[in-house]
């Protein structure tokens, strides 16, 4: 009856949290009502965590039949996002202290938060659907908070690759439940129906691209590097964190894997993910800002664990041995993430933090992601060792050399941070609200081997010196090319959106006065740094949404996918 009660409160208290927020009298302590939200969730994932027996909580009518659940990989993706908004939340409540603005922020952290959850205990794709949705939609708020142009931009192109991702997800689900004869809207079900349907490649391209929208794959990641940089901190830590997670937890839940075996899907995703590790690498190393560099590394990151994805659909079999060791790879990378995105604000705080302490906070999660310290060493060495039975030296090879990306990412991150203190001058008043919750989840990503690894079994690296040695020798030569690299002034740097830069002059029109014909400009993705160019975010995309073709192809989408429920 507890985990019953703690399931069915999971997303359903950080609803009635954003209720009582929209009430004047909660209005200044609306951000304690954010702190407290993820407890139900927070304790029922610690409850059940490495536990292989799922808890069902069935509503036969709610929807067309609501069913949630507790199960083990699940338990961990609900574990590091309970943790994570919780951290966040405390940090927010500082980092919001003076915005008249904050009663508005807060409400729609819950409902992003509520989505967040619910999506992650869903077992029927109806709740899955409506969770998944609430959060991409409430979270548009959490991008344009400030209001300003930049954030309005960024929050359009948000919203346009959310409805692209939207339809390709519907289509995907309404082909999953027709796969199994419409008898079923189970996950589980439909995952193991898609491989006999006869629409199987379509579902899978609908699948992957539409939740890969959240999960930043190349083409679909240009929402990514424009939403990070401008979105408030703690919103952003969770945009990287939590949220980018729900495009992987997708992909596990409904990807037939262990029931379909495709070499072609499989190295398909392996391209996409190794394209998304080292080329998201490239381009965040010329980046101007810290955050735009941890978007790009979001993007790298997430390619590896696209790469694991494509690698289950060449050995099915292996399925139950990554699966979990893909989880902790996630939740590793979302603590260590979400510590960098906090750091950003306590930059300007070092001189109320001892220096050592200070230094320590800034170089851990760094060194944690590229897998030299904390919970890093151990998601590295459980990935490669699951993925070791595949007998493809060249796939973790390639995971190895990641780490050539992830290390120059983290260097030009740590430099630009150095950068900016130096060039303000200005040092911030302490908070202890966001030094405490800075403090609180670097300690949760640098124990999270020994507190949250459940039913895995791992080592320590006296046992495993030889493969700890892998881990080292990749960072060892990067960090020799990035000190180089980053102790010279760049002369080029790539904006943020980078692909869209290349769009836009093709759907920009400049009138040089009235009547003037129109002129197409040449695409320039390099912005040098000797020319008085600012790398600005395009307007492509909102220019292509009103235009009649993008009205045409969204109804012909739409009657694609009403005439498949049909079918």
């Amino acid at each position: 009856m507890i985990s019953q009660g703690l399931l069915f409160l999971t997303p359903l208290f950080p609803l009635m949290l954003a209720v009582l927020a929209c009430f004047e009298r909660f209005k200044k302590n609306a951000g304690i009502l954010a702190v407290i939200a993820v407890l139900p969730a927070l304790l029922l994932s610690l409850l059940h965590l490495g536990q292989l027996e799922a808890t069902y909580l069935s509503m036969p009518a709610v929807l067309l039949g609501s069913v949630w659940h507790t199960h083990p990989t699940g338990m961990t993706f609900l574990l590091f996002t309970s943790v994570l908004w919780f951290f966040s939340a405390l940090y927010g409540i500082g980092y919001h202290k003076a915005d008249d603005k904050a009663q508005r922020f807060w409400i729609l952290w819950l409902l992003t938060l509520s989505g967040n959850l619910g999506l992650l205990v869903s077992a029927d794709i109806i709740s899955f659907y409506g969770f998944f949705a609430l959060m991409t939609f409430a979270g548009y708020g959490l991008v344009i908070h400030t209001g300003k142009e930049l954030a309005l931009r960024a929050g359009r192109i948000y919203l346009i690759m959310a409805v692209i991702g939207e339809m390709l997800i519907l289509t995907a689900l309404f082909l999953g439940s027709a796969a199994t004869g419409h008898t079923s809207i189970l996950a589980q079900d439909i995952a193991a129906a898609i491989p006999e349907s006869n629409y199987l490649n379509l579902v899978m391209f609908c699948l992957f691209f539409g939740f890969g929208v959240k999960a930043g794959i190349p083409l679909m990641h240009l929402w990514l590097p424009l939403a990070h940089p401008v979105a408030p901190t703690p919103a952003s830590a969770v945009l990287s964190g939590a949220m980018i997670k729900a495009g992987l937890f997708a992909w596990i839940s409904l990807f037939p894997l262990g029931y379909l075996q495709s070499s072609a899907w499989g190295m398909l995703l392996i391209l996409f993910g190794f394209v998304a590790s080292f080329g998201g690498g490239l381009i965040g190393m010329l980046q101007q800002a810290p955050k735009a560099v941890l978007a790009y590394s979001s993007i790298s990151q997430m390619g590896l664990m696209t790469v694991t994805i494509g690698c289950l659909f060449l050995k099915p079999e292996l399925t139950p041995i990554v699966i979990p060791a893909l989880a902790f790879f996630a939740l590793h990378h979302a603590l260590s993430k979400g510590a960098l995105f906090l750091s950003v604000g306590i930059n300007n705080q070092y001189q109320s933090i001892p220096i050592m302490l200070f230094v320590i906070g800034m170089l851990l999660p760094a060194l944690s992601l590229v897998g030299l310290a904390g919970s890093g060493i151990q998601a590295k060495l459980l990935l490669k060792e699951g993925l070791y039975a595949l007998y493809l030296p060249g796939i973790v090879t390639g995971i190895t050399l990641s780490a050539l990306a992830t290390t120059g990412l983290m260097f030009r991150f740590l430099w630009l941070l150095r950068q900016e203190r130096r060039e303000s001058g200005q040092v911030t008043s302490a908070d202890p609200w966001m030094q405490l919750s800075w403090a609180g989840l670097l300690l949760c990503g640098f124990l999270a081997p020994v507190m949250f690894s459940g039913n895995l079994e791992t080592q320590s690296i006296l046992q495993q010196p030889f493969e700890y040695l892998g881990l080292l020798w990749v960072p060892v030569i990067a960090s020799i090319f990035a000190v180089w690299f980053i102790s010279h002034p760049l002369r080029a740097s790539v904006p943020q959106g980078d692909i869209i830069v290349l769009i836009e002059p093709w759907f920009s029109i400049k009138e040089a006065s009235a009547g003037a014909k129109e002129t197409r400009t040449k695409p320039n993705l390099l912005v040098w740094a000797d020319k008085d160019q600012q790398p600005t975010p395009s307007a492509t995309l909102e220019i292509f949404s009103r235009s009649q073709v993008a009205a045409l192809l969204g109804v012909l989408l739409l009657f694609a996918n009403v005439l498949i429920w049909l079918y």
